[in-house]
């Protein structure tokens, strides 16, 4: 089974949390500007998952929501249908139905909207002490 992370990162933490899967291939979406706030994305580099049978997507949470990079990647992706697909979202908030839940809810409906069906989701609270252990898990269910 051919299986790819898809991840944005901003800061590096979603990255780091990427590279655990080392069965997977890393494809890393790229936009022309790191600014959360920028009105419109314009992504540079925006990976294939032509071929992939798995999919793990990947990104932080920007102002209690999903990152904008990462809605416009979902946004321009033409079908999701066939893929098994997971998703994971890292966030600095103490309690993750201060974003990370959000996020997830709304990676969930893009992935929806073009035929996928979300199987896990998982919020990485990076200041939490057992961040490490639901990182471990995580990589371990996926």
């Amino acid at each position: 089974m051919k299986k790819a992370i898809i991840y944005y990162s901003k800061t590096g933490n979603t990255e780091s949390v990427a590279k655990k899967f080392e069965k997977y291939d890393l494809l890393e979406i790229k936009a022309s500007s790191d600014d959360p706030n920028q009105k419109k994305v314009e992504l540079t580099n925006a990976p294939d998952i032509k071929g992939y049978e798995h999919i793990v997507l990947a990104s932080p949470v920007h102002g209690f929501q999903l990152c904008k990079v990462m809605t416009a990647y979902l946004n321009q992706v033409d079908s999701l249908e066939g893929i098994t697909i997971d998703t994971f979202v890292t966030h600095h908030f103490r309690f993750s139905w201060l974003g990370g839940l959000q996020a997830l809810k709304q990676m969930r409906k893009l992935i929806e909207s073009k035929g996928g069906d979300v199987r896990y989701h998982t919020s990485i609270n990076w200041k939490s002490h057992k961040r490490d252990i639901d990182i471990e898990e995580m990589v371990e269910l996926y």
